[in-house]
């Protein structure tokens, strides 16, 4: 007899087929929303901490980092960061957590990219990370 599937714990068996116990697919996603509202309905944590973080970026410095990335960047990477990744780094898949190697890299330059220290303040920098840093706006 399959054991009936529950949110928490359903065996490998029964998620490949039907769930027995709700007459329907286990489906991967439903887990993690059914054990949060459970724990806001059962008063172990509130409901901000079960929505998602807020986000990194404001929509100003993402903006202006925009406006700079255009002014400065997009000659050699593409309009809105697009280029074929082949002639210089696609800046789309740069990794998020990986803010200091990014302002490094613009700061102190890196292969054929020239050093950006003595053209542009940090904080211009840094406004370029947001836009960078959030897929040019598209994630938060």
């Amino acid at each position: 007899m399959t054991p009936p599937c529950s949110a928490f714990g359903a065996s490998p068996r029964a998620r490949r087929g039907p769930c027995r116990a709700w007459g329907r697919r286990w489906r991967p996603g439903r887990a993690g929303s059914a054990a949060a509202a459970w724990l806001v309905l059962s008063g172990l944590i509130g409901p901000a901490a079960a929505q998602q973080a807020a986000p990194r970026f404001s929509a100003a410095a993402i903006e202006q980092g925009r406006e700079q990335y255009h002014r400065t960047c997009a000659q050699c990477h593409g309009r809105n960061m697009v280029n074929s990744g082949t002639t210089v780094y696609d800046l789309r898949k740069f990794p998020q957590e990986q803010k200091e190697r990014f302002l490094h890299s613009v700061t102190h330059g890196k292969g054929n990219m020239p050093s950006f220290k003595d053209a542009m303040p940090a904080e211009q920098i840094e406004v370029l990370w947001a836009y960078v840093g959030s897929r040019g706006g598209k994630e938060p």
